[in-house]
């Protein structure tokens, strides 16, 4: 992550973080797929993806976003392979 995107995150971003190490949560999500479309992903990245996959329990804010990522990270993954 470079300087710009830390100045961008805010004190409410980096608390949901930390509650999302233990909840799931859009945002590891989504940095997940979009790792995905770029390259293979690790083991314990497809473990993170896994786990976020069920996205915050609380809302569907991602919801929509998030199934086009994927859909774009599986084909993308299916073109490398």
């Amino acid at each position: 992550m470079n300087e710009k995107e830390k100045q961008k995150r805010s004190l409410a971003d980096l608390i949901y973080n930390a509650a999302g190490t233990v909840v799931p949560n859009c945002e590891s999500a989504l940095r997940m797929v979009e790792i995905g479309q770029r390259r293979p992903l690790t083991l314990r990245e497809r473990f993170v993806l896994i786990y976020n996959t069920p996205l915050c329990p609380h809302c569907n804010c991602n919801r929509e976003k998030f199934i086009e990522e994927k859909a774009k990270m599986v084909s993308a993954a299916s073109r490398q392979a």
